[in-house]
């Protein structure tokens, strides 16, 4: 089964905490705070893979950058640090919310393998009190798109 049709499968049957599956080369893990039979509270999102992309890790950030479209606010590359192997995608724009940034981080990395993971964040926009995650609700449409959209990896 592919992997999309393996995520809509486990997003059809809601449940609290999330799940994690395996397809395609991929094993996704999703973490959850609510979750029903058309989205999720999304605290977490990862996708992992044994090997690395062959898409060199400064291209695949700029794409991921141009590709994810279901956000509330578009992501922009913040940071590659080639010898690291990880690239930092942050919201362009963050949104605000009682005096706290909100905004998406997306943390690229590829090594020995390939991992993509995203959570949102509140903070204080002058950088005085400590970030906290928070959720964020995606339709299962919107997960799959995402999905898609970090795993297409040449």
């Amino acid at each position: 089964m592919t992997l999309e049709k393996t995520l809509r499968q486990q997003l059809n049957e809601p449940g609290t905490g999330g799940f994690h599956v395996h397809a395609d080369g991929w094993a996704v893990t999703l973490v959850s705070e609510k979750a029903d039979s058309l989205s999720c509270a999304l605290k977490d999102l990862t996708l992992d893979r044994a090997e690395p992309i062959g898409e060199d890790l400064s291209a695949w950030a700029a794409r991921v950058a141009r590709q994810v479209t279901g956000l509330l606010e578009p992501l922009r590359v913040l940071e590659v640090d080639t010898p690291r192997g990880t690239a930092l995608l942050r919201s362009d724009a963050p949104a605000s919310r009682d005096g706290k940034a909100l905004y998406y981080e997306l943390l690229l990395t590829r090594t020995d393998r390939t991992r993509a993971n995203l959570r949102r964040y509140a903070g204080d926009p002058a950088g005085a009190a400590r970030r906290e995650p928070v959720a964020f609700v995606l339709t299962h449409d919107a997960i799959v798109k995402l999905v898609n959209d970090l795993g297409n990896v040449k």
